[in-house]
């Protein structure tokens, strides 16, 4: 508790400093570099239960140079530490594949991005009308995810990675009146992916797979769309995933929905970018 305690006072100390970063178009040359947390509870509509939700806090480092952008984020804090039950069912593991950020909190789970606002990244300044190509961007997301399965008397460490490519796009990018705040609303649709690793990924844990997932299989591909809804500093996202349902994975097969409501608070500093000179 004093460990959850600590990183909102954290969070709370540089929400009050902080300028908030979203995806507007911005000016082309322009250098952006933020001290990023962010706080996020997520859930499967279709398993509610408190091992299946993911609740965690985030540290890491954001960058936008013109219209392209990424960052890297560290797990500081997740309410589950392991995931485990005393049954034979397998749903909780699939939930758990289909929301991997449901984690320990150890900083060996981390996220990358990298993304463009606009493909039209020649242009000085874009002003796009609600529908126009200009507002069609993408991103790449690399994420890792470590955490210990239990069930009876086994426990097996497990690492999942994941991959996501989406096109994106900004449907509504207002700004608050009398404020330098958005409001933004995100359309996105792409290719998302599961690969199971570690030890729990090795050829002789075949059996140990299945008495899990009922299945011995290590990669899952699927299909995303995603809504986005920016507030200021808060978020509020849907995805619809859709994965092979003929695996009969409980809880991560066929189509599942997640819920994630969120937090962004970020230190900015303005730069530029002074390229390599020599000194005289």
């Amino acid at each position: 508790m004093k460990k959850l305690t600590t990183y909102f006072i954290i969070v709370i100390a540089i929400f009050k400093s902080s300028v908030l970063i979203g995806q507007d178009f911005g000016k082309k040359d322009s250098l952006r570099i933020s001290f990023l947390t962010d706080v996020n509870f997520s859930s499967s509509s279709d398993d509610g239960r408190k091992q299946s939700r993911s609740g965690i806090g985030t540290i890491g480092l954001k960058f936008e140079t013109g219209y392209i952008y990424g960052s890297t984020n560290f797990t500081v804090y997740s309410q589950n530490e392991n995931i485990s039950t005393d049954s034979t069912e397998t749903k909780i593991f699939g939930s758990n594949l289909l929301l991997p950020e449901n984690s320990s909190s150890k900083v060996s789970n981390f996220s990358f991005l990298l993304g463009v606002k606009t493909f039209f990244l020649k242009e000085e300044d874009i002003e796009a009308a609600t529908f126009s190509f200009k507002r069609i961007g993408a991103n790449v997301e690399f994420k890792v995810n470590n955490n210990l399965w239990s069930r009876d008397s086994i426990s097996v460490p497990i690492t999942i990675n994941t991959f996501n490519f989406n096109i994106n796009y900004t449907l509504l990018n207002a700004k608050i009146l009398n404020s330098d705040e958005r409001i933004r609303l995100i359309l996105s649709g792409g290719f998302t992916s599961r690969r199971l690793g570690g030890d729990f990924g090795l050829n002789s844990n075949k059996e140990l797979r299945k008495s899990f997932l009922g299945t011995d299989k290590l990669a899952f591909n699927g299909a995303n769309i995603g809504f986005r809804l920016e507030i200021s500093k808060f978020y509020g996202e849907m995805n619809l995933t859709n994965f092979d349902r003929s695996l009969n994975i409980s809880g991560f097969s066929g189509d599942q929905s997640i819920i994630t409501l969120g937090l962004i608070a970020d230190l900015t500093l303005v730069a530029e970018d002074l390229g390599l000179k020599k000194k005289k």
